[in-house]
């Protein structure tokens, strides 16, 4: 997680967390669904508003070309209400939700989307094909990852188009159907210029294509365009706020019930004063414990879906060579009470993720059999178990109280994100609990601009960094440890063998997360189980605590057809946006 603009925890990155969240997102084959409901049982009332925030870029920086520098709203779910995607996830359902797509279908060699007939952007034209082959001709010129997997394009009508594959992957068809359907009328011209150079053999690499990208980007573009229900009203737009209006030719504005779309420039300072006088009502930000309670004393009320993603201590392989003894790990997992550490970040209504497997308890709890559930050690502070493996690894406490074997303390610096106010408060608490159960740790605070190139570049001992992803399939979130933090980077990262020994018989990581992408849904279940058996026993890393969404909500003063705070949909991650459902399907309207 690239989180480089943060300032204060992940309070100033909504945009750049949910942006990551929808990018790695790269998929699960799964059942396909008409638009569904959540399961309430009421629905809103046709007509009112719903007020929103999102930090907003004015013009000059500020831009409606969707690939320039800034675009206005770009990684927020809201930008979805103007520009549909293929389909969204549903994620404790395990189901698609068709959006811009009316069906999809899946071989060994090829995926077709079939587009609804009859949706209109607001410029009157229908959205059809052309516009769909616009918007992946165009992700192969910005370097979608799609394009791993994908070998040509084509449409054989005008409502269907059809990737041919290269190589199948479990990943592609959540990277395809969560694309975003972009007008040909502003970028088709570009999208063929590159096509051109593509079919004639070029790369991203050559010149004339990154010509062609950079027209991209300085593709000045006069208007936004919309495809969706609500279009983004520029002569709304002002420093305080911009109001997205209805489409009515767009998708679902049958169905979506607000008039409008009142969006608030700014993120958690901002908005805090607005929340507490009841003009928005609802909020991605992120909010310190005490906005929480002032909220709830209003009448407010918080939803708390998982992130799936949230710090981790990390071990460098060869600078810290005393934790590849696997005992010395574990005595860690059991010497530090991890709620604790979770609950002076984000609370006491969370927990740390309980089987520290990598992985969220949320998804292990769908990809896991209950049988499978219940051999992963819950790593539960128990300081008699902790000393006992470090005894059996031939460690014993000196007279200061410092466990140490061969004369050599084990003494360490732990770096962190200091601009990361949850991740520093987690820092904080677990270093105090590990100096005080005889591990010396010097805490060192960094800006993540700095902490984040060093633990890639290899130079640290002891270091935090994220675990999981904001992703419905488990493979993204057991990248992380391997590859994005380890194999990938230069300097190899944490420099973790990929190869290692469980009490199960020897595990090849790598090799696991390749499995993870068979398109057979019984071998990524089996690789999911093999590696979260052997992350929970070995650890590569730590996982210490997991951020959960801490978003309020106000039911009481515009807006009705909340369902309950434990309604399955706010299983949902960031990148499948409960709300942009709930407000497409009519469950959310008015009072």
């Amino acid at each position: 997680m690239d989180e480089k603009t943060a300032r204060t925890g992940y309070r100033p990155s909504r945009r750049q967390l949910l942006r990551d969240a929808t990018f790695v997102s790269l998929g699960i084959i799964a059942a396909s669904c008409a638009p569904g409901t959540t399961t309430t049982t009421t629905k809103g009332k046709k007509g009112g508003e719903f007020h929103a925030n999102w930090p907003i870029d004015l013009p000059p920086k500020g831009v409606w070309n969707y690939y320039g520098g800034t675009p206005i709203l770009a990684g927020s779910y809201l930008i979805e209400l103007a520009y549909q995607n293929l389909a969204i996830y549903r994620w404790a359902d395990k189901k698609w939700d068709y959006l811009m797509a009316e069906s999809h279908s899946a071989t060994t060699s090829d995926i077709t989307v079939k587009l609804r007939k009859g949706v209109k952007w607001d410029s009157g034209a229908e959205v059809t094909a052309k516009d769909a082959l616009t918007t992946f001709k165009i992700s192969r010129l910005t370097g979608s990852s799609i394009w791993n997997f994908v070998d040509d394009l084509a449409s054989t009508d005008d409502y269907t188009i059809q990737f041919k594959l290269k190589k199948t992957s479990a990943l592609l068809e959540r990277n395809i159907l969560r694309t975003g359907i972009r007008p040909a009328a502003v970028y088709g011209a570009i999208a063929d210029q590159a096509w051109t150079e593509f079919k004639n053999g070029k790369t991203t690499a050559d010149d004339s294509v990154k010509a062609i990208r950079k027209s991209l980007t300085d593709l000045v573009v006069p208007a936004p365009s919309s495809n969706g229900p609500y279009k983004m009203d520029p002569a709304s737009l002002t420093e305080a706020q911009m109001t997205m209006v209805r489409n009515p030719g767009g998708l679902f504005a049958d169905k979506a019930n607000f008039d409008k779309i009142v969006i608030y420039n700014g993120d958690t300072d901002q908005v805090t004063p607005v929340i507490l006088a009841g003009d928005l009502d609802y909020s991605t930000s992120f909010f310190p414990i005490a906005s929480e309670k002032a909220f709830e004393g209003t009448g407010i009320k918080i939803i708390r879906g998982p992130f799936y993603t949230g710090p981790a201590l990390y071990f460098h392989w060869e600078n810290a060579p005393q934790f590849q003894d696997v005992k010395v790990r574990q005595a860690v997992a059991w010497a530090i009470d991890r709620d604790q550490g979770n609950h002076v970040a984000y609370g006491d209504k969370t927990q740390a993720p309980q089987w520290a497997a990598g992985i969220s308890d949320t998804l292990l709890k769908v990809w896991l059999s209950a049988d499978d559930q219940k051999k992963l050690t819950v790593y539960k502070k128990d300081t008699t178990k902790a000393d006992s493996l470090m005894k059996d690894a031939g460690y014993t406490r000196g007279s200061d109280g410092i466990w140490a074997k061969d004369g050599k303390q084990l003494s360490f610096d732990m770096q962190y994100p200091s601009d990361f106010a949850d991740w520093s408060a987690v820092a904080t608490n677990v270093g105090d609990q590990l100096n005080k159960w005889g591990l010396k740790v010097t805490l060192r605070g960094a800006p993540r601009s700095t902490q984040g190139p060093d633990f890639t570049g290899g130079k640290f001992t002891l270091s935090f960094n994220a675990w999981g992803s904001g992703n419905p399939h488990p493979q993204p979130s057991a990248v992380r440890p391997i590859r994005e933090f380890n194999t990938t980077p230069a300097a190899g990262g944490q420099k973790y063998p990929v190869k290692q020994k469980t009490s199960a018989g020897d595990v090849d990581f790598e090799a696991l997360l390749v499995q993870m992408e068979d398109i057979d849904e019984a071998k990524q279940k089996d690789a999911v189980k093999k590696y979260a058996m052997a992350f929970n026993e070995i650890l590569p890393a730590i996982p210490l605590a997991e951020r959960f969404n801490n978003a309020p909500i106000n039911d009481a003063k515009r807006v009705s057809g909340w369902p309950s705070v434990d309604d399955k949909i706010f299983q949902n991650g960031g990148a499948d946006s409960f709300v942009v459902i709930m407000i497409m399907d009519g469950t959310l309207g008015g009072k």
